[in-house]
């Protein structure tokens, strides 16, 4: 892939830019970016949620009808979300006006052209990643830029203009859209089948990963996961140096021991190329989170930061939104929101909850993301249930699904296959259905552990009062 270039110089402070996709993640972190570099900035999405109001504050105004007529002729830049089709009115309108059009992962290569580039790529693990980096940089005081796609709250939210030289951005495989970033160091957390619209395979996304560290490689810096063996296959084809961590890969540069997993936090020594640095402690949970945090320690590192200052960032960091976010413990039970929507992601969520929570009754909520990926993976899904004590599956969240993609699975083939193997699995469609049991069945000690990448957030939204009200009447009876 070819990184576009534009046509005059940027000048954020002078500009109109249009974003088509504005509320997704990504996009809305870039907006609100371009807008605290002084860019006007418009945008629409098909559907309205909460982020619009948090755009608007900044000054952005959104839409929520994607037509022709929302593109002003005197626009500087459109930029498109990587969901948007060819055939969309407000593209098709730039298009016939002759204005400047970009998609996402392009413009944010030619940001990162302006600042050194930290760039985290991974099939899981990119935002927590991200956030960790930016954090533990803010607080050695060197404001770094970042683009997050996430919700952070001690960041602020998912993206900040700061002062510093670093900008620090998730760098997403879906299209080979990371191969647009040439960054300072780049950062591989692991390699896993996703994304199978896109690609063909395993062997085809690990290709693209390699030309990712390949371009990393050549003038800035690789950190790579040991303990991932698709990481270090991609690595050795590339044929780049890399800084390595793990736990598990002794020849790891930077190396976690000794893991102490309680209930809040996880500790662990760093040994540094081959020599204890000091006990580490992090308030994330679950082994995933420890590689996150060393990748982090290692990205923080190699750009000059102490030890110390590592240690004493990470142990303050309290995580991301929607990523194992304890929301509330109505009467003793516990609310968890959570993005997990790939097998390895949830079983390594559901291990990190009974990790928190030993011996206690998980409830599982779960919305499949994608009827492609839900198709494709059918098997590995509802098998990655195995140790919640009950799932209860709605419909399938659809994203840039095709029409034979949605009439090819339901929700209910995947709660077939979850009983085939003997799991106890319940399709119930709607949310209010969904939140009807939830509340119904569960006591305390209890937990409800709400999973996906949709609109999913609000089931664990809307429960928590709820049980909060039967409990005062249990009390009161």
């Amino acid at each position: 892939m070819v990184a576009w270039r534009r046509s005059k110089k940027l000048d954020l402070s002078k500009e109109h830019w249009h974003f088509i996709g504005i509320l997704g993640t990504g996009m809305r972190s870039m907006a609100a970016y371009a807008a605290a570099c002084g860019a006007r900035i418009t945008g629409s999405d098909v559907q309205h949620n909460p982020a619009a109001e948090k755009l608007a504050r900044s000054g952005i105004r959104v839409t929520t009808q994607q037509l022709g007529r929302n593109i002003e002729s005197n626009t500087d830049l459109v930029v498109v979300s990587q969901a948007i089709t060819d055939d969309n009115p407000e593209l098709v309108q730039a298009r016939r006006l002759g204005l400047e059009v970009v998609r996402y992962p392009e413009l944010l290569g030619l940001l990162m052209e302006r600042q050194k580039g930290i760039a985290i790529a991974g099939t899981h693990g990119k935002s927590t990643t991200s956030s960790i980096i930016a954090f533990t940089l803010r607080h050695g005081g060197l404001d770094p830029s970042f683009l997050i796609g996430a919700d952070v709250p001690q960041l602020g939210g998912g993206s900040h203009y700061g002062s510093g030289k670093y900008l620090v951005a998730e760098a997403c495989e879906y299209k080979r859209s990371f191969l647009c970033l040439a960054p300072h160091v780049g950062v591989i957390t692991n390699i896993d089948a996703d994304h199978l619209d896109y690609y063909y395979d395993l062997w085809d996304i690990r290709e693209a990963f390699t030309e990712f560290a390949r371009a990393a490689g050549e003038e800035g810096l690789v950190i790579a996961n040991a303990d991932d063996a698709n990481t270090a296959q991609a690595m050795q084809e590339a044929g780049v140096p890399a800084v390595t961590y793990g736990i598990e890969a002794k020849g790891a540069v930077y190396r976690a021991e000794r893991l102490w997993r309680a209930k809040v936090h996880s500790n662990f020594d760093l040994v540094y190329r081959g020599k204890k640095v000091d006990r580490f402690s992090t308030r994330l949970y679950g082994t995933h989170n420890i590689l996150n945090s060393l990748a982090a320690i290692a990205a923080c590192h190699e750009v000059g930061m102490d030890f110390a200052d590592i240690k004493e960032a990470l142990a303050e960091f309290e995580g991301v939104a929607r990523r194992l976010q304890l929301l509330g413990t109505p009467w003793n039970v516990a609310v968890i929101s959570d993005y997990a929507h790939h097998p390895k992601e949830i079983m390594a969520s559901l291990s990190a909850t009974h990790q928190r929570f030993p011996n206690q009754r998980v409830f599982v909520i779960f919305q499949p993301h994608q009827y492609s990926r839900t198709r494709k993976m059918l098997a590995e899904l509802a098998e990655s249930f195995r140790t919640s004590w009950v799932t209860y599956v709605c419909d399938i969240y659809a994203a840039r699904d095709s029409r034979e993609d949605q009439m090819s699975v339901s929700a209910l083939d995947l709660v077939r296959q979850m009983n085939h193997i003997g799991l106890l699995g319940h399709y119930v469609p709607e949310f209010e259905d969904m939140e009807d049991i939830i509340v119904g069945e569960v006591i305390p000690d209890d937990v409800v552990l709400v999973m996906g990448a949709g609109n999913i957030w609000q089931v664990a939204r809307n429960v928590i009062p709820r049980i909060e009200e039967k409990g005062r009447r249990q009390i009161a009876a």
